[in-house]
C-alpha cells in the first residue's frame, strides 16, 4: 500500500506517521511525506526502509505529483505570513490537492484531517479554512472520509514558559466560564485514529464522505488544565481568563494581524453563546463520535518536559 502524507511536517501528520509505521505490518506500506523544507525531517525518517521523504510545496501544484499513490492523508496547515487571506490559503492550496489527486489516476482514497464546527458556513474565523477545505475536497476521490477534530490538547503548550518559569505560575485561559467544558483530543490519538482509516479495507460503499468527531476521553474545562498543570509541577498555579472583550489584545500578541479578527471570532464561536456552540446544542441527530484514549494530564506532562517526566516516574515509583 502506497500512502502520501501532505504535508507531512504538522504534529498531527507525524503522529499519523509514526501510528502507521507501528502498525502489524509496516513493510507492506510505503509512505512519502512532503516537506517543503527537508530540514523538517525528523531524524528517525530520514533512512527509514519505509518512509520517503519529498520535496512539495502545497502552493506549487508542480511539485504536487501523486501518481501511483493508494491514500492521501491531508491536513490543511495554518497560514500566518501576515499577508495571505485565510479563505484564500485554503481555496488555493485545498484546490491543488483536489486537483493532484484528480491528475493522480491512482488514488481512490483521500484521509481528511478537519475540524469541530467545520461543517458550519460562517461566523467561525479560522475555522472556515476547514470548512473551505471540505467544501472542495468532500468528492476528490472514490473514498473520502473527514476527521473532525476537537481542540488540540497540545494548544496548552502556550501556558509551559508561564507555569514554569515564573515566581506565581499561572494558566492563561481563553475558555470560558472557567468551568465550560469543551471536547479536547491528544495529537496521539488523532494520530492512531487517522491511521487507521488510512488503513482500512473499506470506507463508506455509497460514494458519500464519511464524516466523524474525533474527541478525547471525555471533555474538559480550564479548571480542569489548571488543576493538571498543578499536579504536574507540584505547586499551585493560578487561573487567569480571557474575558470575551480583551481577545482581540490576547491574541494580538503573539498572531500576524491578519490573523487576528479571525482567531477571536473563531474563539467565540465555540463559547457559550456562538454559532458552534449554538449549532451543536440544537442539532437533533445524534453526532457520530469516535474517542480517543490519552488524558489530558499526560499531555500536559509531555509538554513540561523535564517536569513531567519526573512526575510520571513518581506515579510509577
Amino acid at each position: 500500500m502506497r500512502i502520501l502524507i501532505a504535508p507531512a511536517s504538522p504534529q498531527t501528520a507525524q503522529a499519523t506517521i509514526t501510528a502507521l509505521l507501528a502498525s502489524p505490518l509496516p513493510e507492506k506500506l510505503h509512505i512519502r511525506g512532503l516537506y517543503r523544507n527537508f530540514h523538517r525531517v525528523p531524524p528517525d525518517l530520514q533512512n527509514h526502509p519505509h518512509f520517503e521523504p519529498y520535496p512539495g510545496d502545497l502552493t506549487v501544484p508542480a511539485t504536487l505529483n501523486f501518481h501511483g499513490f493508494d491514500t492521501v492523508f491531508f491536513v490543511l496547515p495554518p497560514c500566518l505570513d501576515g499577508t495571505t487571506p485565510l479563505d484564500a490559503w485554503a481555496t488555493a492550496v485545498s484546490t491543488n490537492i483536489r486537483l493532484a489527486i484528480q491528475r493522480s489516476g491512482t488514488v481512490r482514497r483521500l484521509v481528511l484531517l478537519s475540524s469541530l464546527g467545520a461543517e458550519v458556513g460562517a461566523g467561525t474565523g479560522e475555522i472556515m479554512t476547514n470548512h473551505i477545505s471540505e467544501t472542495i475536497l468532500r468528492d476528490a476521490a472514490a473514498e473520502v472520509v473527514i476527521m473532525r477534530c476537537a481542540y488540540f490538547m497540545e494548544n496548552w503548550a502556550t501556558a509551559v514558559q508561564n507555569v514554569r518559569h515564573k515566581e506565581r505560575p499561572y494558566l492563561e485561559t481563553v475558555i470560558t466560564p472557567v468551568d465550560f467544558e469543551v471536547p479536547m483530543v491528544a495529537v496521539k490519538d488523532i494520530g492512531s485514529h487517522s491511521a487507521r482509516w488510512i488503513l482500512a479495507h473499506e470506507t463508506n460503499p455509497t460514494g458519500t464522505p464519511e464524516v466523524f468527531e474525533l474527541h478525547g476521553p471525555r471533555e474538559y474545562s480550564s479548571v480542569d488544565v489548571q488543576r493538571a498543570l498543578a499536579k504536574v509541577v507540584g505547586r499551585a498555579v493560578a487561573l487567569r481568563p480571557v474575558e470575551k472583550e480583551n481577545l482581540t489584545e490576547y491574541f494580538a500578541r503573539f498572531l500576524p494581524e491578519t490573523a487576528v479578527g479571525p482567531f477571536v471570532e473563531m474563539t467565540l464561536s465555540f463559547l457559550p453563546g456562538g454559532v458552534v456552540y449554538q449549532q451543536y446544542a440544537q442539532r437533533t441527530a445524534e453526532a457520530r463520535v469516535e474517542r480517543g484514549t490519552v488524558e489530558l494530564e499526560e499531555v500536559v506532562a509531555g509538554l513540561l518536559g523535564d517536569e513531567g517526566r519526573k512526575y510520571f516516574d513518581d506515579v510509577r515509583l
